[in-house]
């Protein structure tokens, strides 16, 4: 299991990165051959062939761009979910509309204590 240190490090960055728009907070604990995926990274891009980012450049400038784009977004860690080299964020996105849309962060860490990994997911309602 991941230690509670780690744990607690990863929520801290992610919750006070994005909420106080410091990109140098989030960008903190990911490794430099970071693998980052999300559905809004087709859009962004306007490729939607390009599913994925891969290392801490791109993703820098990714977040950078939603930091920019999405000012006075705010959001709640609802709660975590921690294995044995992974750690699942669960969070509600508050948006400046007053709406709101629930998501979970997937990070792996790497033997070196950095974020290798990291998939974000949105809720949808199932297709019944």
């Amino acid at each position: 299991m991941l230690d509670e240190q780690t744990v607690q490090k990863l929520l801290w960055h992610w919750d006070e990165g994005w909420n106080s728009g410091d990109l140098d907070t989030i960008m903190s604990p990911f490794a430099t051959d970071v693998l980052f995926s999300s559905p809004f990274v087709p859009k962004l891009l306007g490729d939607p062939a390009r599913l994925t980012l891969e290392g801490a450049g791109p993703l820098r400038d990714y977040v950078r761009y939603a930091l920019e784009h999405a000012p006075g977004i705010r959001y709640t860690v609802d709660g975590s979910y921690s294995g044995t080299d992974t750690l699942v964020i669960v969070y509600t996105c508050h948006n400046p509309d007053g709406s709101t849309r629930n998501g979970s962060d997937f990070m792996r860490v790497g033997p070196d204590g950095t974020v290798a990994e990291w998939r974000c997911h949105y809720f949808r309602e199932p297709d019944l």
